[in-house]
């Protein structure tokens, strides 16, 4: 290099100024608004059959995995279909509080009210048992978040062959939301963050109405489809507080170079030649994919720019056209002036980004559907012999406790085996969130902007 000592500095600086951005370090935990999950956490989904679904679970799972590649959860869904509080309560100890969970929240109450317009005494029973719940959960070390019940749509109700009385049709979904305000009552008093999940399926579902009068998201009445359900995962981030993008890459002319400022990642081997600007990002997440059928529900929460913006932006560029190629793929043409507003990549499913995360959403489908499902369906022999217990000790004809008793004896039988079963499918559900885990770590990818006549 020739040229003062002086010189030679200033053109180094420009030189690191155009090849090195500014970078938010990688995440060594994950800030959320009622605490804190770190690497070997454990986050636990309590729940009924809305949550034995396992369509929300999995996709804040995906959230998490794509977003926090380096921060290594365990994630454990605790749903069985049918449960009430009480339910919850019985299976606690080993379901729960056994995994040791630094995040619990809790979806139940659908069944709690027992589908009939509000009775006093059944409400009392619901308050009683989660009063419980909250309170055995709060002697561990969790951090815990009630969600309010979900929506009951009367108007797919109705359009269903199932007989139900037309009190029950015009009261239960405002039943569900006197609950879900006690509820969120409860927890704040208790100083815990709840999720709110009732709101934003009615909101969205009177919005779609105003169009199509037989819209909705929940076909049954109860269990809400796929897009419900990620109307469902946005609330659970979004009320946590971990709604915010995923990357920004701004480019700026500096001297004969460009410089780039990037959060979430970093830029390295930058340069122009013959207008062509090229340079290598490596990001330290992923876009947050969704499934295919959830397309609706992701058009109207506008979900990419909500949760998931890679942002990309450059100035100074001469007026016209320029095509974006990721690691050889055409991304999409765009106007100087796009650029310089800046544009979002996350809309884009061939970017190399998106067709990783889409991997990893695919897999975790076959996980949930197929590991997970089954994990909570086994949990269906406890829960038997529980209730089945319950209604023993509560009988006192002689004849029907003969009957019971019997029940008893079969559910007990049911059982041989439970534990060893249960522990080789969690075995094998923790074993296929590790390889998610691995498929979900960034690569490096090279971006070249060239400008096209």
């Amino acid at each position: 290099m020739t040229g003062t000592p002086m010189k030679r500095l200033l053109i180094a600086a420009g030189l690191c100024l155009a090849m090195i951005c500014t970078s938010l370090a990688q995440h060594a935990e994950i800030k959320l608004a009622n605490s804190t999950l770190k690497s070997d956490d454990t986050v636990v989904f309590v729940g009924d059959s809305i949550t034995h679904q396992v369509l929300y679970t999995q996709y804040i799972e995906d959230f998490f995995i794509t977003r926090y590649p380096q921060v290594r959860l365990h994630f454990h869904n605790a749903g069985i279909g049918g449960d009430r509080a009480w339910d919850a309560l019985q299976r606690l100890d080993r379901d729960v509080i056994s995994k040791q969970p630094d995040l619990v929240t809790i979806l139940l109450g659908m069944n709690d009210a027992s589908y009939q317009p509000f009775n006093p005494e059944v409400f009392a029973m619901y308050q009683a048992d989660m009063t419980q719940l909250l309170e055995r959960l709060q002697t561990t070390d969790a951090a815990i978040a009630p969600i309010t019940p979900t929506m009951f749509d009367a108007v797919a109700a109705r359009a269903t062959k199932r007989e139900r009385s037309e009190d029950m049709l015009r009261q239960y979904n405002a039943v569900l939301a006197f609950y879900g305000t006690w509820l969120r009552g409860e927890a704040d008093r208790r100083s815990m963050t709840s999720i709110d999940m009732f709101s934003p399926l009615n909101n969205l579902t009177r919005q779609a109405r105003l169009n199509d009068a037989d819209y909705t998201m929940i076909k049954d009445a109860i269990h809400p489809g796929p897009d419900g359900q990620l109307v469902m995962a946005s609330a659970w981030l979004e009320d946590l507080g971990l709604r915010g993008g995923v990357s920004n890459i701004v480019l700026t002319p500096f001297k004969e170079s460009y410089k780039a400022r990037v959060q979430n990642g970093t830029v390295t081997d930058l340069k122009i030649t013959d207008g062509t600007i090229e340079f290598v990002f490596t990001g330290h997440s992923l876009p947050w994919v969704t499934p295919t059928d959830t397309a609706a529900a992701r058009d109207m929460l506008k979900i990419g720019h909500r949760f998931s913006r890679e942002g990309f932006q450059v100035h100074g560029l001469e007026p016209g056209k320029y095509e974006l190629q990721i690691d050889g793929t055409v991304i999409d043409s765009f106007t100087h002036v796009q650029l310089a507003n800046h544009v979002e990549l996350q809309n884009f499913p061939n970017t190399p980004q998106s067709i990783q995360a889409a991997q990893v959403v695919s897999r975790n489908q076959t996980r949930s559907s197929e590991t997970v499902r089954a994990l909570r369906t086994h949990w269906f022999k406890f829960r038997n012999l529980q209730r089945s217990q319950r209604t023993l000790s509560e009988a006192s004809d002689p004849k029907t406790r003969e009957g019971l008793a019997a029940k008893v004896a079969k559910n007990e039988a049911a059982m041989e085996g439970f534990e060893a079963q249960l522990v080789e499918l969690e075995a094998k559900a923790a074993a296929e969130l590790d390889e998610l885990y691995e498929l979900a770590q960034p690569k490096p990818h090279r971006y070249t902007l060239r400008q096209v006549k």
